[in-house]
C-alpha cells in the first residue's frame, strides 16, 4: 500500500481507537516497511529490525485508545520504534548477545560518534576515556584530536615516527569504541538522531 494521505490516516486512526483490526492492518501494511528500513539503517540487523517493528505495532495497538487523530501517525511510529531500539543499546551495556550486534554499528557510525563526542556537552565522557589511555597515547591523542595538530607535527614534537603516532591514534580510537559501550544513552542518541534524520527526509 502507498503512503496514506492525512485524511485516510485520520479515518483509520478513528477506527483504530475503537478497536477496528482492519484499520490496524491498513496502518501496518502502509508503514511497516518504512520502519524496517529505518531500523536496519540503525541496527544493521534485519532480525533485530523486525523484532523492534513487531514490538512497535504491539505498542500501537495497546495504546490505541490514547491516539491523537489530528496528526500523521508516522512520526509517532518512528518515535516508538526508536525508543525501543534505544533500549537495545542499553541492553548491550550488560548483555553479550546485544553487544555483538552493537560493535558493527559502532564501526559504521564512528565518524558521527567521534564528532559528537568532541562537543563540549560530552566533555565528561571524553575526559573519562582519555583518562584510561596510557600516557604516551594520551599525549598523542590530545595533540592530534583536540589541538588539531597533524601527525607530522606531533611526531616532531614528541620525537616519534609518524608510524608510531598513527598506531597510537588507531589504538586510542579502538579504546574509545570499547569504552563507549558503557555509555549506551550517548551512543543511541547519536546514532538514532542520524538515522531518524535520514528516514524522515
Amino acid at each position: 500500500m502507498n503512503v496514506l494521505s492525512l485524511s485516510e490516516e485520520q479515518d483509520l486512526l478513528r477506527r483504530l481507537r475503537e478497536g477496528d483490526r482492519d484499520a490496524f492492518e491498513c496502518i501496518y501494511k502502509a508503514y511497516h516497511y518504512r520502519l524496517i528500513g529505518h531500523l536496519i539503517r540503525l541496527l544493521k540487523s534485519t532480525d533485530l529490525a523486525q523484532e523492534v517493528v513487531q514490538d512497535t505495532f504491539v505498542a500501537l495497538w495497546d495504546s490505541r485508545s490514547k491516539l491523537q487523530v489530528e496528526n500523521s501517525i508516522l512520526p509517532y511510529l518512528y518515535r516508538v520504534a526508536s525508543n525501543k531500539a534505544f533500549n537495545l543499546f542499553r541492553k548491550a551495556a550488560h548483555d553479550q548477545k546485544y553487544r555483538a550486534y552493537l560493535y558493527p554499528i559502532l564501526e559504521e557510525g564512528y565518524e558521527q560518534i567521534e564528532t559528537r563526542l568532541f562537543h563540549k556537552e560530552q566533555r565528561e565522557i571524553l575526559q573519562n576515556i582519555i583518562y584510561k589511555m596510557p600516557e604516551r597515547q594520551r599525549q598523542i591523542f590530545i595533540r592530534c584530536k583536540l589541538d588539531g595538530k597533524t601527525y607530522e607535527e606531533v611526531a616532531t614534537e614528541l620525537q616519534l615516527s609518524i608510524h608510531t603516532v598513527h598506531t597510537q591514534i588507531k589504538r586510542a580510537n579502538q579504546l574509545i569504541k570499547e569504552t563507549l559501550i558503557q555509555y549506551p544513552d550517548f551512543l543511541a542518541a547519536v546514532l538514532l538522531s542520524t538515522s531518524l534524520a535520514v528516514s524522515l527526509n
